[in-house]
């Protein structure tokens, strides 16, 4: 899932061989190897809480992290 519709549109257009952009020739070399895929464009709007918590991973020392209680960012994000 991707929150940039121009990647979306990208990564579902079949002709990214020709494309100059290196990431995405990759990412469509991946995609074709794993055979069954969905690429779907989820408005930033719409998708507020899981990427403050992806921003607020990367503060974090461990990969697994367990929570009590959500953050106040997730919060305040959902009132």
């Amino acid at each position: 899932m991707t929150d940039n519709l121009e990647v979306a549109q990208i990564l579902n257009d079949m002709n990214l061989e020709d494309s100059g952009i290196t990431v995405l020739r990759r990412t469509l070399r991946i995609m074709h190897s794993e055979r069954e895929w969905r690429i779907k464009h989820i408005p930033r709007n719409q998708n507020l809480v899981a990427d403050r918590l992806a921003k607020l991973s990367l503060s974090w020392k461990s990969s697994l992290q367990v929570m009590d209680e959500a953050p106040r960012d997730i919060l305040d994000l959902l009132q």
